[in-house]
């Protein structure tokens, strides 16, 4: 009998395979299914392996369905037998580790899964791991956090890698919630003269409304500043040790000057701009970082979110930019019915396929929670991303269920998995920077890319291979209108464009009852279906997807971007400074005016940070400079009108009515959007307003009040409460408070009742509004009636008279604005409609203040008295 030996000898090395497609066909024991790789995963394995062996960062797109995993599987086991590198495989979730790690296995390449708390890692996989015997498979967190014990990889490869932005981010970001309540006050009060004084009241409200979630203050530089000895303090004190959030805070409070403190009424966020990752080791020191995803979308968002300046991409295989993995049938009901009624749709798509994806932005965002409520209230389970953190089978093996996720992609939900995804609100507000971006100083052009591939990534969730199919609902107003902007849809490959227009035109004019029909058909695929697939094929013939001339302005500086932050990290203050001005200088044309505004914001805060540091008094006139320029930029925004104004050496009217008409122009452009891009339910709203301002009932004419206002851009409310007036219309430091007398007969005179109703208001306006010191506070009352009891004059000297006739005339006005800014919302870029709607409002003298001005031009006391003459 042959002796067996006790030690290990067979450790020869095997020979290394000369390149990444050669590897593949060394792979013996893949399964026996996968016989060949695809041309397109040998064109890219072909591409890295001739041009970007030693490039530091390099990307890799692919679409769904394309085979991306073994490709950067195959890169990373050729790296690892060649060069003998240790590899880390990231990965957003746990659950997607695990998946990789069986993808993995199925083509027969070692991994170690290395998720969950560090500590525990298996000790034999770990050592796999640190001798390159293996490729580990770990999520994010585990290389993104203070004291990675993967800290020392010589290649990453960076899997579903937009999904991984946020896990990057995290280890700079300080997130406070509302729930953390000392703390969260105790910064709120400690910032609170860098906030108005309404959103200080409304973000110290404990009832939550959707209007709120719209509410994000970014605290001026300057302020931070001069309050970043106490916020340390305060911070210190608060956060809890071994905590995410205290964790974040320890790699920024020593750099706080370079971040950003956002407020919202969910919370706070402290981060910088751009996360500084070549300032973390277990990153920088890599020799490759591979990104990879099935939509690496343009214009540098990459290299923001990953914090490098210039990142090589190998585009993709020729004549993939037409293709998509399966069919999708998009139903948009919001093109028709109600939103009570959208949510209909929605609930019956989910039960009718017996489960459903639902991809909301964030739990906070107001669609998403509307949506989750309704589908609550139908019965229908509710999952979430806890629930499928380690699998996919609680979900999987559920029925009458949504899966409800913030993230889009990532996830691989094929064939009978799951057919029906909706995509709920804009996916625009991830964390609080983006919805600051988005929905305060409009840089739109910034994140259209992003928000664009996030849907792109959402809607093939379902549809994993060219034979899958599955339902995608958009569900919100603002999703809605974003995605008929043709010059959104331009930038889609052809067969999205081609299903887009399908389902857009298949939306409209349609009762809630009718969608089931439509997916029905598509779920059966019967005749009726195959008729319209041949129309949606033909469509897409007829596509081309177009550059998008923004996204390759905004590519050229986010070098310079990324400069900016790692100078303003190293307190380097004469650099940002010269590179945030490059930027600003940079980003020439209309369509990125906002985003150009904010850089000449970010070039002020460097120039007013030197000054401080300096004493020069050159470096504030400089910052003052810029900061008109901003101002100049973004006319109809009202963050940046306000902070110029903040920083004037005086203060004029002119600046003060800027500020106030760029709040209203902000509200008015919310109402358009809530008020529908298409469709019919605008000019029922609208004619609605116009019968209730015409209405001798009291309620009715409130009701007509309300929407006039809201018409006008200012806030407005039908106060409840004992001597409350009727309506009150609010904006900045104005308030408008009207006492309604619609019903009165014009032949009588406004009576002694009538006027002192009126005339107190403006007592309870002090005591109920939070008013700056300069607020103004005007009292009207509206009636026919045309003169006034003489007896009424005592109490009349505060008041002004506008009869209904008046109020009609001045919706005509607005009315008429709304009409023309509304036709050219599918074909102008929101800057551009921002700008348009200022000049609309300018022109046609409907700015707040011109407003008031027309309001107030008779005064009651100076009314005809009843049986004689007016009062001189």
């Amino acid at each position: 009998m042959e002796r067996k030996s006790i030690f290990k000898t067979n450790f020869a090395e095997t020979s290394s395979p000369k390149d990444p497609e050669n590897l593949f066909h060394t792979l013996r024991e893949r399964a026996p299914e996968i016989k060949h790789l695809w041309s397109q995963q040998a064109d890219v394995l072909r591409t890295y392996h001739k041009k970007h062996l030693d490039t530091s960062d390099i990307a890799i797109e692919l679409p769904t369905g394309t085979g991306k995993t073994l490709i950067g599987l195959l890169i990373a086991e050729w790296r690892r037998r060649a060069r003998s590198e240790r590899i880390a495989y990231l990965c957003p979730t746990r659950q997607l580790a695990r998946q990789v790690h069986e993808q993995a296995k199925s083509y027969g390449i070692q991994t170690s899964v290395l998720i969950g708390k560090q500590r525990d890692y298996p000790l034999r996989q770990f050592s796999d791991y640190q001798s390159s015997s293996t490729i580990a498979v770990t999520t994010y967190s585990a290389i993104f956090n203070v004291n990675p014990r993967i800290e020392d990889a010589q290649t990453l490869i960076l899997d579903d890698v937009h999904a991984g932005e946020n896990f990057i981010a995290s280890m700079w970001s300080v997130e406070i919630a509302r729930s953390e309540v000392s703390l969260y006050f105790a910064l709120l009060n400690l910032l609170r003269d860098a906030i108005d004084t309404s959103v200080y009241n409304d973000l110290s409200d404990d009832e939550w409304e959707p209007r709120k979630a719209l509410l994000i203050e970014l605290v001026p530089g300057a302020v931070a500043r001069c309050q970043a000895s106490a916020i340390r303090d305060l911070l210190d004190e608060y956060l809890q040790p071994k905590t995410s959030p205290k964790y974040a805070w320890n790699t920024i409070k020593n750099h706080l000057e370079a971040c950003n403190i956002f407020i919202s009424w969910d919370g706070f966020l402290i981060r910088p701009f751009i996360p500084p990752t070549q300032v973390h080791p277990a990153f920088s020191q890599a020799k490759q970082r591979v990104y990879m995803s099935a939509t690496l979308g343009a214009g540098g968002e990459l290299e923001r979110l990953a914090g490098i300046g210039n990142i090589k991409r190998i585009p993709l295989p020729q004549n993939w930019d037409k293709r998509s993995s399966g069919r999708r049938l998009f139903l948009m009901p919001g093109l028709s019915v109600a939103e009570d009624d959208t949510l209909h749709v929605l609930g019956s798509a989910v039960q009718a396929f017996k489960r459903g994806l639902i991809l909301t932005p964030s739990w906070h965002d107001p669609d998403g929670k509307v949506a989750v409520n309704a589908l609550d209230s139908r019965g229908i389970s509710l999952l979430n991303a806890n629930d499928i953190e380690d699998s996919i089978d609680p979900f999987i093996k559920s029925e009458n269920s949504a899966l409800v996720l913030s993230r889009y992609d990532g996830l691989d939900l094929s064939d009978e998995t799951c057919r029906c995804v909706a995509l709920v609100g804009l996916p625009n507000g991830t964390n609080l920077q983006e919805r600051f971006m988005w929905s305060r100083i409009a840089a739109h052009a910034l994140l259209r890319n992003r928000v664009l591939t996030r849907f792109i990534q959402g809607v093939g969730r379902c549809t994993r291979s060219d034979n899958d199919y599955a339902l995608v609902l958009v569900i919100g107003h603002r999703l809605v209108e974003f995605l008929l902007k043709k010059e959104n849809q331009r930038i889609l490959n052809p067969e999205l464009q081609a299903e887009m227009l399908f389902g857009i035109k298949n939306s409209r004019d349609k009762e809630s009852d009718h969608f089931a029909a439509l997916w029905e058909a598509f779920s059966d695929q019967d005749d009726e279906w195959k008729e319209a697939e041949g129309a949606i094929v033909a469509q897409r013939e007829g596509f081309s997807q177009q550059e998008d001339p923004i996204s390759q302005r905004l590519q050229s500086v986010v070098a310079d971007e990324v400069s900016y932050l790692y100078a303003r990290w190293g307190d380097n203050l004469g650099r940002a400074l010269e590179c945030a001005r490059k930027v600003a200088d940079g980003l020439g044309g209309e369509e990125t005016k906002a985003y150009r505004a904010w850089w000449y914001y970010l070039s002020a805060d460097s120039a007013m940070a030197l000054q401080e540091a300096t004493g020069d008094d050159i470096y504030r006139s400089t910052a003052l400079d810029l900061l008109n320029r901003a101002s100049a930029c973004c006319l109809g925004i009202k963050w940046f009108a306000r902070l110029g104004r903040a920083n004037a050496i005086e203060t004029t009217n002119a600046k003060r009515e800027n500020e106030t008409t760029a709040a209203a122009v902000e509200a008015i452009r919310q109402r358009l959007t809530e008020w529908r891009p298409v469709g019919k339910y605008f000019e029922r709203k609208v004619d609605e307003i116009k019968q209730n301002l015409r209405s001798t009932e009291y309620k009715a004419f409130h009701l007509g009040l309300k929407g006039l206002g809201e018409m006008l851009g200012f806030e407005a409310d039908l106060p409840e409460t004992d001597a409350a007036p009727d309506c009150l219309w609010s904006l900045d430091c104005i308030y408008v408070s009207h006492e309604a007398k619609s019903g009165q007969t014009p032949s009588n005179p406004l009576s002694v009742n009538d006027v002192r109703q009126a005339a107190s208001h403006e007592a309870w306006v002090r005591a109920n509004c939070p008013l700056e010191k300069d607020a103004e506070i005007v009292c009207l009352i509206e009636s026919p009636r045309i003169t006034i009891a003489r007896e009424a004059i005592t109490y009349a000297k505060t008041l002004y008279h506008v009869t209904p006739n008046q109020l009609e005339e001045l919706f005509d006005e607005i009315a008429t604005v709304l009409r023309r800014v509304r036709s050219k919302i599918t074909d102008f870029t929101d800057e551009k409609l921002i700008e348009e709607l200022y000049r609309e409002i300018n022109r046609e003298n409907l700015t707040p203040e011109k407003i008031v001005k027309r309001l107030t031009l008779q005064r009651v006391s100076t009314m005809k008295i009843n049986g004689g003459n007016s009062v001189k």
